[in-house]
């Protein structure tokens, strides 16, 4: 088992506790892994309950950090209409195996990743910390 394996298998152990739907990934083409994360109950403020959380584990990862998301279905508002900061409706997933996908893109950038402390559960929980609060 690789070191993304089984850090994904701690992820989708840890997700559990808290989700009934379970996370899954796809390899890319491009040496990266495609994780989505479906029935994410999203913060107050956004136009929409639920979705679906994607991002990437780039090549080289865990020495190489995640950087950005995507939320499905696209076209994701804050609950007055308004497009969230730093977000896009038409920046697609790199390598991505579903054609014309429609996603959300965030642009959202760790401050800081340490590869022998740092997992998908980080990450996961930077995603979280960026759509709460809605802005």
């Amino acid at each position: 088992m690789t070191l993304f394996e089984e850090q994904f298998e701690a992820f989708k152990y840890w997700r559990a506790k808290s989700s009934v739907e379970e996370p899954s990934f796809t390899p890319l083409s491009n040496g990266s892994y495609l994780i989505t994360v479906p029935g994410i109950e999203m913060p107050p403020g956004w136009d929409r309950k639920d979705a679906t959380i994607l991002f990437v584990a780039p090549p080289g990862y865990p020495a190489a950090q995640p950087d950005c998301f995507w939320v499905q279905p696209g076209r994701l508002r804050l609950e007055n209409s308004a497009t969230p900061q730093a977000s896009n409706d038409s920046n697609p997933i790199p390598g991505d195996t579903v054609n014309q996908r429609n996603t959300t893109w965030f642009s959202w950038h760790l401050q800081s990743w340490n590869p022998n402390n740092d997992s998908l559960i980080t990450y996961f929980k930077v995603i979280m910390q960026r759509l709460n609060p809605a802005r």
